[in-house]
């Protein structure tokens, strides 16, 4: 969640241009929104610095969706075309009305209310992206949960990297405070150089081609020095014809001296 501390995120500074709010979410005067759903959901998904920033897409998105610009089905669309996000919802762990549903139907909060739906969704995606030292990859934890009642207007989603989890704080009041550092989804955690797409897609190709360059070279370099390359294993053959040893030239004294 953002804005605990009351300063002025980059999520935050976004919504004041995409949504017309401030940080403490009322409207700044004589501005209006100037993204729609589709709009924002295509940047957040294809466009820098969210790419390379999975955790900051999914905070301007929960934002876009309480200031009722994204839809959850615009938010649904974002989470399977971000190349990160995408991974993590197709190849994660999804837990779709388990523990978290058991968990609020339980609690003291679940007494009074009705709970329609809960998700958590957790994995690992690797993030690709040109930094200050050239293409980097990271492997990156991604996490979330989400909870529908009845009488919500609009699902409750939070990031969770491991920093405590928001649902279980805020409305089942079974958990202590989030620590929102861990799970701040609210600013950037990688530098994007603001090279065009075209050169830091050239600088990935690149460094592709780099490698796989790399392993040629050493699978040639194998077979030249007389190694049998299969499938990926080596094995040492000699490739010198073994040479009967030579008589040595000499007198024949020599030799019958030798010999005796």
């Amino acid at each position: 969640m953002s804005n605990e501390n009351q300063n002025v995120s980059q999520a935050d500074k976004l919504m004041e241009r995409w949504a017309g709010r401030r940080a403490n979410k009322s409207r700044i005067a004589g501005s209006s929104p100037t993204v729609s759903g589709y709009t924002a959901r295509m940047r957040l998904a294809h466009s820098e610095p969210f790419k390379s920033n999975p955790e900051y897409a999914f905070g301007c998105a929960r934002l876009l969706m309480t200031y009722n610009i994204m839809t959850h089905r615009d938010f649904t669309w974002m989470l399977f075309n971000h190349p990160a996000w995408k991974q993590v919802m197709e190849s994660g762990n999804n837990d779709v009305n388990g523990k978290l549903m058991d968990e609020a139907q339980n609690s003291e909060w679940g007494l009074n209310h009705v709970v329609t739906a809960t998700l958590e969704v957790s994995g690992t995606a690797k993030v690709t992206y040109n930094g200050r030292h050239g293409v980097k990859t990271e492997n990156v934890k991604l996490a979330f949960e989400m909870i529908r009642y009845q009488g919500d207007t609009r699902p409750f989603i939070a990031l969770n990297l491991g920093g405590g989890s928001a649902i279980r704080h805020f409305l089942l009041r079974t958990e202590c405070r989030p620590d929102f550092t861990v799970n701040d989804d609210s600013n950037t955690r990688r530098y994007v150089s603001k090279k065009s797409k075209e050169e830091v897609d050239a600088a990935i190709r690149a460094k592709e081609e780099k490698q796989l360059e790399a392993q040629a070279d050493d699978m040639i370099s194998r077979l030249l020095a007389g190694e049998t390359v299969a499938r990926g294993a080596t094995e040492h053959e000699s490739k010198e014809t073994p040479q009967r040893p030579s008589r040595k030239r000499g007198n024949s004294s020599a030799v019958r001296k030798d010999n005796n």
